[in-house]
């Protein structure tokens, strides 16, 4: 028999989040300590909110640990890419990141984005300052909000693929956090005056549960698997005119072994929305996620 607690207690992650001062933590502190080559364990929490994530070296491990020697740490950032479309001059400044800070790849992810791997503390300010200078940004590719948006591609309608990718980017925008945060630590941009957090409108000072995911597909094609996430929007078209989109809620393919509370599930298709009602749709689905999914088990 099992018990349903109907007040459980938040994960460590959420009291990180709420006293992070916008997502800032101790990240400059962190990033600015020579005596180790990762961050302190709360900022490796917040980072993730910025598109990076703290990794180590597997291979090496125990070896290290016999030598009484630190993991091999470095760092891997996820590119926000909205539909998975970058321009000629912007792929190649990715490809020389990768040789001047990564470990020389690139890697294709399966969500229309590319990572640099092996990128070590030190480097990771001037690896984003160069990415701002080819118009690219790693926030919210982790973590805690919405991630990257997805599009599907039609090469051959690309009068309607250009009104669905321009429906990515403009998603995509609409719900980045508002913090300044990654700016400041990262790009060396001056805080406001005052100093105080900035407010954040949708996302408040726990931002979501988990993580969100979000696509757009257009039939007859579903190359972004819409029924797999969060939350999707079926292009509804005339021709090469977008008219709207069908909305589909609730989709998702986690599940954790021996977790009988986490499964996989298709998204439901709940109704039809025009174009123009795009972002406050998008919102609200967010906003619900954000007061009512799950803040104690991160499973």
């Amino acid at each position: 028999m099992t018990t349903t607690n109907h007040n459980p207690t938040p994960s460590p992650v959420e009291a990180i989040k709420s006293s992070s001062k916008g997502l800032r933590g101790t990240l400059a502190e962190s990033l600015a300590d020579a005596h180790t080559a990762g961050v302190r364990e709360d900022d490796g929490q917040l980072i993730k909110l910025h598109g990076i994530y703290q990794q180590d070296d597997r291979e090496l491990r125990e070896e290290r640990r016999r030598r009484k020697l630190e993991p091999a740490i470095s760092f891997m950032i996820r590119v926000r890419l909205p539909g998975g479309v970058c321009t000629p001059a912007q792929w190649l400044a990715m490809d020389a990141l990768a040789d001047r800070y990564g470990n020389g790849t690139l890697k294709l992810t399966t969500r229309q984005t590319f990572e640099l791997q092996g990128v070590i503390k030190e480097d990771l300010a001037a690896t984003l300052q160069a990415m701002d200078r080819a118009l690219l940004d790693s926030i919210a590719a982790c973590g805690d909000v919405n991630r990257n948006v997805l599009c599907s591609a039609q090469p051959e309608h690309s009068r309607l693929h250009a009104q669905v990718h321009q429906c990515s980017v403009e998603l995509s925008e609409h719900l980045l956090p508002k913090t300044q945060a990654y700016h400041e630590i990262f790009l060396g941009r001056e805080r406001v005056a005052g100093g105080e957090p900035e407010h954040e409108p949708l996302y408040g000072p726990t931002y979501l549960p988990r993580k969100f995911k979000t696509v757009i597909a257009v039939p007859p094609y579903n190359d972004v698997d819409l029924y797999a996430h969060d939350l999707g929007f079926i292009a509804i078209a005339d021709g090469d005119q977008l008219r709207g989109f069908n909305l589909a809620v609730g989709g998702g393919m986690g599940t954790s072994h021996g977790e009988p509370e986490t499964f996989p599930r298709l998204a439901d298709v709940i109704g039809f929305l025009p174009p123009e009602r795009l972002l406050e749709v998008a919102e609200t689905v967010v906003a619900i996620q954000r007061d009512f999914g799950d803040r104690s088990n991160r499973k």
